[in-house]
């Protein structure tokens, strides 16, 4: 008899009694013999438990239980799967209500997102997160092969980063009731908070970006990243937008800004390849139902050019498509629709750089024409802005008539502006969301599906 190709691979396992556990995905009782579908979550397949319907009935198992079972791997007859167990002995671990929520057929990604504690028990967000860890531990090994430190500097802060817009301001008192922040209006001092009695003997915040602890430690240290946790207060609910989310940030020393743009290409080049070789199952398994063409599109991500173009060079480029619905206005940031006609444009991802120091922060080195060395990644696919960095401002002068311009204090940054007084080099760094990329990399058209708790505007379930 011909043995085919994947019959070959798992050969030596044939005959083999071994013990599996996990939760059952589905059961299919027919006359004689009855097909358990089991999952641990190490695997998009799982595999095919063959047993008797007196084994089902005698032990109660119903979808979502969670069993151990002993039995012989034999060949399967099925194409679906080279081998399945053939079960000799069952033990029920944990039975399951009749009101399990995914016991039902088609389930709805936002039908899923009700019940976050246990939808990484489907095939598809099984999937999702192991794809997930393999891009952490990806990203791990990209920078340690290029020398970075990863070091975690404080999430709770008492400066505001990016000029006090969309902060989470904490104290350990209960306000809800009567008090008022001191940054709502009140006539009534008795209502405002008094931060000298709580626990930092001030106002502090939960960090939107660890970006300027990293400038102090890369000024030391040199090339230094973190992949903390950053909060944002934006009263957003698009399918981009997170209150918390994982924030890769690299800071690096004597660097240009043509160098870190090259970083962060290759970053996400490299994770696309660890991808393929490590997490291929999970890639095909979402490509099969959930995201057609996810292979291609990773496939296409590491070989394609990234183009690099300057911010007025973008808007030539949007001034001259007809059929933009929004207005192009030199100034202003770039839109959803300009993103994505940008990257139909060049058929690829596009750094868009030198922007309007208007519209962007005070710690962005100025070029002296109105515009600061920057840039912004845009990806295709939907996902559109992925990276932003610059180059940090290091003129001391330059950068206090910047914060004076911004409405930026710099009195809780006295640490900040020391490293343009102490040994100034020229620095720059860039901030990415894990969360986005996870996006890019899964096909996943909402950032809620691929976050195990999503906390968003108007949602903190968990």
């Amino acid at each position: 008899m011909k043995v085919s190709v994947i019959e070959k691979e798992y050969q030596h396992l044939f005959d083999t009694v071994i013990t599996v556990n996990g939760w059952v995905l589905t059961t299919r009782p027919q006359k004689d013999v009855c097909f358990i579908k089991l999952n641990d979550g190490s695997h998009p397949s799982g595999i095919q438990l063959v047993c008797t319907p007196q084994q089902i009935e005698n032990h109660n198992i119903t979808i979502g239980c969670s069993i151990r079972a002993t039995g012989t791997i034999v060949r399967s007859p099925s194409i679906e799967q080279p081998y399945e167990l053939s079960v000799s002995d069952i033990t029920v671990l944990g039975s399951c209500g009749s009101d399990y929520p995914l016991s039902k057929g088609k389930m709805t990604f936002d039908y899923l997102r009700k019940f976050a504690h246990i939808r990484s028990r489907t095939s598809s967000f099984g999937s999702i997160f192991r794809i997930k860890s393999a891009i952490s531990h990806a990203t791990h090994l990209f920078f340690h092969e290029r020398n970075f430190l990863h070091i975690n500097p404080n999430i709770v802060t008492i400066n505001e980063c990016e000029g006090g817009a969309g902060v989470f301001q904490i104290t350990e008192h209960d306000i809800t009731n009567h008090l008022h922040l001191p940054t709502e209006p009140s006539s009534d001092s008795s209502k405002k908070h008094d931060w000298s009695k709580d626990h930092f003997g001030r106002p502090a915040f939960l960090t939107v970006s660890s970006q300027l602890q990293l400038e102090a430690l890369a000024c030391s240290l040199g090339s230094v990243y973190t992949t903390n946790k950053s909060f944002r207060s934006e009263h957003s609910s698009t399918n981009k937008h997170l209150s918390e989310f994982e924030h890769l940030e690299i800071e690096d020393v004597f660097v240009s800004l043509d160098d870190l743009m090259s970083i962060g290409e290759d970053y996400i080049k490299s994770v696309g390849r660890y991808l393929l070789e490590h997490s291929g199952k999970d890639i095909d398994n979402l490509g099969k139902f959930v995201s057609k063409g996810l292979r291609e599109r990773i496939e296409t991500l590491v070989d394609i050019t990234f183009t690099r173009i300057t911010y007025t060079e973008a808007i030539d480029i949007l001034t001259s498509i007809s059929g933009l619905k929004t207005p192009v206005v030199f100034g202003e940031d770039l839109c959803s629709e300009f993103e994505q006609a940008l990257v139909r444009h060049f058929n690829g991802p596009v750094f868009v750089k030198e922007w309007p120091s208007s519209i962007k922060s005070f710690y962005m080195k100025q070029l002296g024409n109105k515009l600061c060395s920057n840039f912004d990644l845009i990806m295709p696919y939907g996902v559109g802005e992925l990276i932003g960095g610059s180059m940090r401002e290091d003129d001391l002068d330059t950068m206090m008539a910047m914060m004076k311009e911004k409405g930026v204090s710099p009195e809780p940054l006295s640490f900040y502006t020391d490293l343009r007084k102490f040994g100034t080099v020229p620095h720059g760094g860039f901030g990415l969301g894990l969360d986005r990329m996870c996006m890019l990399f899964t096909g996943m058209e909402s950032i809620k599906d691929v976050v195990a708790f999503p906390v968003h505007f108007k949602h903190c379930a968990y």
